[in-house]
């Protein structure tokens, strides 16, 4: 406050006006524009240039004015004390002190603290001088000493000084600053452990260990057992409020033995930042997930009655693309399991495929290490350099942000809604769900309902850029020369993906006949391999989403991709388009398997001429024939000496 040149009494604007850089001011900056412009106020500055916005004290409504008392007493009372107010210079080595101080593990003062502590250092300095200077009050003041402390603790009041409000207390501040300096005026909380009651290694050890114990027992609790050895050991004894002081100070260092190792990594374990890939199937992630949906799942019981249970969920495992969180494929049941696994990526296989036009596997798999023993080679088949995530590590994944909000909100548009799970905050009222029970959608018809959900979430759209998130895959994966670098053959994809027949089958002339669930499929034998390999074990490899072919193989040199059989009609009624022309090349394709045949033994009987040797007659004769046996002997001559006079035959033996 001041006087203007015609010594009327004016509060300044920064002591009125409230705003976010000026907090403590008396009305917003609202309520003064309104005031100004109905003139119900005399302003005299406008601000501006370093000059402040100037208010006529005695222009003001008596609502404001009650204001100003009290939150500055009387006005003319307050002017009197500027003076002194005009002595407190803030003091910039104070500040320095403040914001360089740390205590604890490099914890510093929050900024609000070190505010206040400059301010009161710059007080403290004003009476210290005071106190030097016998006659300073008298001369620089014109007041008496109790006058002067006085309106010094009326003004430590009104300004909300951190300092004592009582005269000897006080005193007894300036004595302690002038000893300790600035370090004095840090409280406990900021380690200062003068008044604190846990004060050395030996105590604190106690506290945080019996805090730190994975039963999480209460703060009334571990303040009793606390107090039980503080009496044993002459420690002053604390309260539960002290014990949560510690607990939450120190929590970094507690959560991991209260909580555990994924408590503690999700809230403390320090991210690393990463870009997400720069293009489809550069990264690809699966995690399972219980799908948030209700089913009743009725099924027989005890004495063959029907028993319905209306709650039940499915169990999936979604794979989705890194890039903007696509999920390519999924597979459901009621329980995981590793088939459940290998079905979703086959899922994901074939979407990739409807959506390209062919097979590619991703560049890089991340998954949990859920079983993996049974999926670790699975996994390394599809990426050869497959490392799995930490574990109990969500953070990690990019799939944990599939599951998130988005994923929800597409769930809710489902009237048999399960909420994000049974105990989470957003759960739903669980009347509504006792009455909605008996509504919910039969197991059987699960699979319309999730591939609806599924849909949903491929087609929505990004505001951004108006296109869905599947257009936005499609032309990206377009765009990339590294998306479909790892595109792999139909024979390929049975090799990884396919799942093996139950038992060997048997090659035979009508082609393989495999039966699944009841069912039989018959596959033709290329003509190539036909003839060598009828009645030959083999194992079958099929895709479940397309029995259109299989990959057949003994396990050792043969292996070929078998199509499905193409049976002609009996009835030339029945002959479609092309079919007579089939016939007549399957009827010329067994000829020329006979042509073939016949074609080997007259070279084989051709090459035996040549070397004047007759197979039949070796077969025939009962002794051996002439020549033969002349060549025999002719041979063995040739190692045998001449004979001569002495010669013995038994020397041979």
């Amino acid at each position: 406050m001041k006087f203007d040149p015609r010594n009327r009494l004016c509060i300044e604007g920064h002591e009125f006006i409230k705003t976010k850089e000026n907090p403590g001011g008396l009305v917003p900056k609202g309520t003064y524009d309104s005031l100004k412009s109905r003139n119900k106020i005399e302003v005299l500055e406008r601000g501006g240039n370093g000059r402040s916005v100037l208010i006529v004290y005695a222009s003001l409504p008596e609502a404001y004015k009650e204001l100003v008392i009290a939150k500055y007493g009387d006005p003319r009372a307050y002017v009197c004390k500027q003076p002194l107010l005009h002595l407190i210079r803030k003091d910039p080595r104070a500040e320095k002190f403040f914001l360089d101080y740390r205590y604890g593990e490099n914890k510093c003062l929050p900024v609000g603290h070190v505010e206040k502590y400059v301010t009161a250092a710059a007080w403290l300095d004003m009476l210290v001088q005071v106190c030097k200077e016998k006659y300073f009050i008298r001369k620089q003041l014109g007041i008496s000493k109790e006058t002067f402390w006085k309106t010094v603790l009326e003004l430590i009041v009104t300004h909300d000084i951190l300092l004592p409000h009582s005269y000897k207390r006080l005193n007894e501040k300036i004595r302690q600053y002038q000893e300790l300096s600035y370090a004095s005026l840090i409280d406990w909380r900021f380690g200062n452990q003068n008044s604190a009651k846990i004060k050395d290694e030996l105590s604190e050890s106690m506290l945080l260990e019996l805090i730190a114990h994975p039963n999480q027992h209460d703060d009334t609790v571990i303040a009793r057992a606390y107090n039980q050895w503080a009496v044993q050991h002459a420690y002053a004894a604390i309260t539960a409020a002290t014990v949560g002081n510690h607990r939450r100070n120190n929590y970094y260092q507690l959560q991991l033995f209260r909580e555990g190792s994924a408590a503690w990594y999700n809230q403390f374990g320090k991210q690393t930042k990463r870009n997400r890939p720069s293009a489809p199937l550069l990264l690809v992630g699966s995690d399972d997930n219980d799908v948030d949906l209700y089913f009743r799942d009725e099924h027989a019981g005890n004495e063959q009655q029907l028993v319905t249970r209306y709650y039940h969920r499915f169990k999936a495992v979604v794979i989705s693309d890194a890039f903007n969180d696509y999920p390519l494929g999924y597979f459901y049941a009621d329980n995981i399991s590793t088939d459940l696994v290998k079905m979703a990526y086959l899922d994901a296989m074939h979407h990739i495929h409807q959506l390209t036009g062919s097979w590619y596997l991703p560049h890089q798999l991340q998954t949990d290490r859920w079983n993996l023993k049974a999926l670790e080679s699975f996994y390394q088949q599809i990426d050869a350099g497959y490392f799995p995530a930490a574990a109990r590590a969500p953070r990690s994944k990019y799939i944990e942000r599939t599951f998130g909000k988005r994923w929800h909100q597409h769930l809710r548009r489902f009237d048999n809604y399960a909420g994000n799970n049974i105990t989470s905050r957003s759960r739903l009222n669980p009347d509504h769900l006792a009455k909605q029970k008996k509504l919910f959608p039969e197991k059987e018809e699960a699979f319309p309902i999730l591939q609806t959900f599924i849909e949903g979430l491929r087609h929505e759209r990004n505001p951004a850029t108006g296109r869905s998130r599947q257009e936005e895959w499609i032309a990206a994966f377009n765009a990339s020369d590294s998306s479909g670098q790892r595109c792999i053959s139909d024979e390929q994809l049975l090799l990884i993906f396919g799942v093996s027949h139950t038992h060997t089958n048997t090659i035979t002339n009508g082609g393989i006949r495999m039966t699944i669930k009841g069912q039989t499929h018959e596959y033709e034998i290329p003509d190539a391999l036909y003839l060598r390999n009828v009645g030959k074990k083999v194992q079958l490899i099929y895709d479940p989403f397309d029995l259109s072919r299989i990959l057949v193989t003994d396990g050792q040199q043969l292996r070929f991709v078998a199509h499905t059989q193409q049976k002609l009609p009996a009835a030339r009624a029945d002959y479609q388009e092309g079919d007579e022309a089939r016939l007549w090349q399957h009827l010329h394709n067994k000829k020329e398997l006979v042509k073939m045949i016949t074609d080997k033994k007259r070279n084989r009987e051709s090459l035996l001429e040549q070397n004047r040797t007759n197979a039949a007659a070796l077969l025939q004769a009962r002794v051996m024939i002439k020549e033969i046996k002349q060549q025999a002997e002719d041979n063995i001559l040739e190692f045998i000496p001449s004979v001569t006079s002495d010669f013995d035959p038994l020397d041979l033996m």
